[in-house]
């Protein structure tokens, strides 16, 4: 017997995030469609189609859209003119899943997320924001081996074997491939040389509780010898996801890792990526709050956490947000 519910997912090819490209639509359609009553996918191309959605007055949107621009700035990252979809559906009583917009502006801009995670008490590397010709190598704040990433991409987008640098010309070198590539200034961290995880987290609305579902990543070593977790390595699944067998570490990842989804407002699910110093110390490296919802880090961490597969994934976060209140 199928729930008599109406849901809607949505996305939007707006501004190249590729949130929800359409092989994981078409697959989150089929598994929802045989547990839910009705199940339709709606594409947001311009303001139309986003009013259109209001009217169907779905119970649920899944969402895979942070936010929208319907104007020539729509791939500029910085742009006050954003509709933050969340507060539009909530500003019509439509619920959706993921978090809000409070928490995914924190998410969005990495550095206001790391002050959020400071201020909450929490470990994150010491960081500064550079733009091309802005420092010289006697006025740089931090001292090298620096890691040097876009301010306002996900995915690893912008991350490559140049990242890591030793000397102040690799540094300018990837602060102006930055600028010029994406369009953006760039976050310089210093380097955290321990091992990599990513945490996915499911949040459980109707128990007011959280499940937690850490795991190592290990990237392949690039042409320098490093280990770096690159756009390239991630679309070409390059990297080995392995299940945390030592329960001690399980334990304080887990525990900075909902500390930090907390500490940003997240609610609903969502993703921390975490790294160890070199004495072993956890540290928050950044949050996904729109993780991608096919087969990728998100279901990794749940499937080597629970042993269950890929639908069940998307069950429990759809059944848990419909005991979310909005505000």
């Amino acid at each position: 017997m199928k729930i008599k519910k109406y849901i809607e997912i949505v996305t939007s090819p707006i501004g190249g995030l590729n949130l929800m490209p359409q092989k994981i639509l078409l697959n989150l359609y089929e598994k929802l469609s045989k547990n839910y009553s009705k199940v339709k996918i709606s594409i947001i191309n311009n303001l139309d189609d986003l009013n259109n959605l209001v009217e169907k007055k779905p119970d649920l949107v899944v969402s895979g859209i942070k936010y929208l621009l319907f104007d020539k700035n729509s791939k500029k990252r910085d742009s006050i003119k954003k509709i933050w979809f969340p507060d539009f559906l909530e500003k019509h009583h439509i619920l959706y899943t993921g978090s809000s917009k409070n928490a995914l502006k924190l998410e969005f801009d990495k550095s206001i997320a790391k002050q959020r995670i400071r201020d909450s008490g929490l470990n994150t590397a010491l960081s500064f924001l550079a733009k091309p010709n802005q420092y010289n190598k006697d006025t740089l704040p931090l001292p090298f081996p620096l890691f040097v990433k876009p301010l306002y991409e996900g995915d690893s987008r912008g991350i490559d074997e140049n990242s890591l640098v030793h000397t102040y010309k690799e540094y300018k070198y990837k602060v102006k491939s930055i600028f010029d590539e994406q369009q953006t200034i760039s976050l310089v961290e210093t380097y955290l040389s321990g091992k990599e995880y990513t945490v996915a987290i499911i949040e459980d609305f109707k128990n007011s509780s959280y499940n937690i579902y850490p795991i190592e990543l290990i990237a392949e070593k690039n042409s320098k010898g490093d280990r770096i977790l690159g756009f390239y390595d991630k679309q070409r699944d390059r990297e080995q996801s392995l299940k945390i067998k030592d329960k001690n570490i399980k334990k304080i990842i887990s525990s900075l890792a909902i500390d930090a989804f907390k500490a940003l407002k997240a609610k609903g699910y969502g993703r921390i990526d975490i790294k160890l110093n070199d004495k072993g110390i956890p540290y928050f490296i950044e949050a996904n709050l729109v993780p991608g919802l096919g087969y990728g880090y998100f279901y990794r961490c749940y499937n080597l956490n629970t042993g269950q597969e890929h639908e069940t994934m998307i069950l429990d976060i759809v059944q848990s947000t419909f005991y979310k209140k909005l505000k």
